[in-house]
């Protein structure tokens, strides 16, 4: 039912993001196709900013020149927000005459660094994840400093090649170096979930939780894997502190409302549904929920409505066409609802077998 795992990441602390459910039009994916947008949540900026890590070295002393070279590559043109060109390098003579001269202002070799560092952690994915590692490889090779997070980009740049296991192990490489970091624990926790290792993505949300008991991110992520569980009742607990850290989070009670909402608790489901919508009343998927939600207590109307509304905005909502046959096929509009199953069985094939899971079926 809905439409697509939404994502965020916070700052630059979280390549992975943001998914508030598994539902019928959406079934858990068993690999990352690339790297999500970075900051929102759902058009609902609520999460409180996080420092961007900081690759970048301050100015050092003459006797110790910055030695990290920038990985020179032609932009793609496919890429039109490519960073500005690497700067060409300098004599070091010239730098210390600069630095001399204005020492408010980063000397060229200062200049070329922060390239390097700003090409390895990519914001805004403007640059093609091999650009990114290679400056990222530039960093690990020729520095001592900044190697956590140095190796953390590295890594978010392979999830962006579908690399899993190289992602794993760089974000392990981080953690070896700063084992409580919660975004390094929170990264390499999709990346294991992305692969269906369940348990090993669970340890590490629960030390990403425990190393920042505030984190949201975590606590959604963590609902997620237990979704995929079946576990609905610490699915729902975790997305309730995602709702308590973020009031405002209509994904987060949209994600709360379906979990009650198919373990049973439709009276439950149903409060949080009308939160997420007083928040957001027009989003197709918490609208394509509540009708899910009406159709469990059979109340057709209320259904049918909430699924003409989802269906106005998104018409290709496989789970809002089945669930609106269902409701008219149980008002007596056979016909009706036969051409809204049918047409939903056309987006996706196995939706029935999905109601029936529920305990809904014609």
């Amino acid at each position: 039912m809905l439409g697509a795992l939404l994502i965020f990441a916070i700052g630059l602390g979280g390549y992975f993001g943001f998914r508030p459910k598994v539902k019928p039009d959406q079934p858990a994916p068993s690999e990352l196709a690339g790297p999500p947008a970075q900051t929102e949540l759902s058009g609902v900026p609520t999460q409180e900013p996080v420092p961007v890590r900081e690759l970048v070295q301050a100015p050092q002393a003459e006797s110790q020149p910055v030695q990290a070279q920038p990985i020179e590559t032609q932009p793609s043109p496919m890429t039109p927000q490519q960073a500005a060109p690497l700067p060409s390098p300098v004599p070091d003579s010239q730098a210390e005459s600069q630095a001399a001269e204005a020492p408010s202002k980063a000397t060229p070799a200062q200049q070329t660094s922060a390239q390097t560092a700003a090409y390895c952690m990519n914001d805004g994915k403007s640059s093609e994840a091999d650009i990114a590692i290679k400056n990222c490889d530039a960093i690990i090779t020729e520095t001592t400093k900044n190697l956590a997070n140095a190796y953390y980009f590295r890594g978010n740049a392979k999830v962006g090649k579908n690399d899993l296991d190289g992602a794993i192990g760089d974000y392990s490489q981080a953690l070896r170096l700063d084992g409580s970091d919660p975004d390094y624990l929170n990264s390499r926790a999709q990346a294991y979930e992305a692969k269906n290792d369940l348990e090993r993505a669970l340890a590490d949300y629960n030390q990403s939780i425990k190393a920042n008991p505030n984190l949201a991110l975590s606590y959604n992520n963590r609902g997620t894997a237990y979704q995929r569980k079946g576990d609905f009742a610490r699915a729902a607990a975790d997305y309730g502190e995602v709702t308590r850290i973020q009031p405002g989070n209509a994904d987060a009670w949209n994600a709360r409302c379906w979990v009650r909402a198919v373990s049973g608790q439709t009276q439950q489901a149903l409060a949080d549904c009308d939160q997420a919508l007083k928040i957001n009343a027009d989003a197709p998927d918490v609208l394509d929920t509540r009708g899910f939600v009406y159709l469990k207590l059979n109340q057709l109307d209320s259904a049918m409505k909430d699924y003409d509304a989802a269906l106005k905005l998104d018409p290709k909502l496989a789970g809002s066409l089945y669930g609106r046959g269902l409701a008219k096929t149980r008002k007596g509009d056979r016909t009706g609802g036969t051409a809204d199953m049918t047409a939903a069985k056309a987006i996706r094939r196995d939706i029935a077998e999905e109601f029936v899971r529920y305990g809904l079926k014609p």
